[in-house]
C-alpha cells in the first residue's frame, strides 16, 4: 500500500467557552489538537480574550486526548496574549497523553500553576 492509498481521518477538535458574569472563562477543549486544528484552537483563545470585563481564563483539558507541539505552542502563545491583556490564563485537567507532553516539556508548571 502506498501512501497515497492510505486514506488519513482528520483529527477532531470541539471547543466549548463558557464566560460568567463575574469575568471568569472557561475554554473546554474535546478531541485533538495538532497541525489540522491548530487555527480553531488560536482563533477560540483570542476570541475569549476579547470578552469585555474578561478577567481570568482557563483552558479545560479534561477531554482532550491528544496534542502536539504545534498545540502546546497554541497555548503559550495564549498565556501570553493573555498576559499582555492583564488576564489570569492557566491550563487545568490535563491528563494522560496531553499531561506527559506537558510534563516532559516542563510546561505543567508553567501553564498550571497551583496556589496556595
Amino acid at each position: 500500500m502506498s501512501a497515497a492509498e492510505i486514506d488519513f481521518e482528520p483529527a477532531r477538535l470541539e471547543l466549548d467557552r463558557v464566560v460568567d458574569g463575574e469575568g471568569r472563562g472557561r475554554l473546554i477543549a474535546t478531541g485533538e489538537v495538532d497541525i489540522s486544528t491548530l487555527e480553531r484552537l488560536r482563533a477560540a483563545i483570542a476570541a475569549i480574550l476579547t470578552e469585555p470585563g474578561l478577567t481570568d481564563l482557563v483552558v479545560d483539558l479534561e477531554p482532550l486526548e491528544f496534542i502536539d507541539s504545534a498545540g502546546v505552542q497554541a497555548l503559550l502563545n495564549g498565556k501570553r496574549m493573555a498576559d499582555d491583556r492583564g488576564i489570569a490564563f492557566r491550563v487545568a485537567n490535563a491528563r494522560g497523553k496531553v499531561l506527559r507532553v506537558l510534563t516532559i516539556l516542563n510546561l505543567d508548571r508553567v501553564l498550571a500553576p497551583t496556589t496556595s
